[in-house]
């Protein structure tokens, strides 16, 4: 395109109106949260969410969910989450207290 002025009679016509400005629809990110506890740790999760939400109005679902197991049955049940979700999760984060573990579980989960 030039760099010089428009001249005044191309201004109405329809071909230099500039287009009706489209907002680009933002597709919600999906992540999740699964937890060793059933109770504190979900309701810190979905008091975090809300406040997210309120902020970016839905684009961001964070699902939460306190199975109260193990650290290795943790992972399982948030692989088989992951699996099963149709949206697909953008992260996965286990949430687990290590001191009521071995240690050989953590290490088992790293291989």
């Amino acid at each position: 395109m030039s760099l010089k002025p428009l001249k005044k009679s191309d201004l109405n016509k329809s071909w230099m109106k500039p287009k009706p400005d489209r907002g680009m629809k933002i597709q919600p990110e999906y992540h999740l949260i699964v937890s060793e506890g059933t109770d504190t740790e979900p309701a810190y999760f979905e008091a975090i969410a809300d406040i997210i939400n309120s902020q970016y109005r839905k684009r961001i679902q964070l699902e939460v969910a306190g199975e109260g197991d193990n650290t290795i049955n943790l992972f399982w049940k948030a692989k088989q989450r992951v699996l099963d979700n149709a949206n697909g999760y953008r992260h996965v984060w286990v949430v687990y207290d290590t001191d009521d573990f071995p240690a050989e579980h953590f290490a088992t989960l790293n291989n």
